[in-house]
């Protein structure tokens, strides 16, 4: 009786190691779902129209293809890895869209500003450098 409680004890033992380490190596769902969502967020803000941000996001969408076959072929690991790296790239294509963006409306702004500068009467009240109003 003493050897089949301790034969029960280690079965489940090796069941509950045997379930750590297969845990342990599976790729988790929300690493997936964070990569995913980091390339969508760069898509949504048109990171497709930067030739810089659309090559991220390329490599981001490459690399995140590349870890779902890794993890359907058992190599979580080098899943994981890659899924890293995917999220990583999807963020800097949002990064780089956005500043091309910022950048855009700023050229946008200045050429709104300076066609007031050459608007007649502009600088009507203006002083000239060195004199006062």
């Amino acid at each position: 009786m003493q050897w089949f409680k301790q034969g029960k004890w280690a079965a489940g033992l090796s069941l509950g190691v045997l379930a750590c380490a297969c845990a342990g190596s599976e790729v988790p769902a929300s690493q997936l779902a964070d990569a995913e969502s980091s390339i969508r967020a760069a898509r949504e803000v048109g990171a497709e129209h930067s030739p810089d941000a659309a090559l991220q996001l390329k490599m981001a969408n490459d690399r995140l293809q590349r870890a779902q076959a890794l993890s359907a072929d058992g190599e979580n690991e080098s899943a994981a890895k890659l899924l890293e790296e995917a999220e990583a790239d999807a963020e800097l294509a949002l990064l780089l869209a956005r500043k091309e963006d910022a950048q855009k409306r700023a050229l946008q702004a200045e050429q709104r500003a300076g066609k007031y500068d050459d608007a007649p009467g502009a600088k009507a009240g203006a002083a000239e450098p060195g004199q006062q109003k």
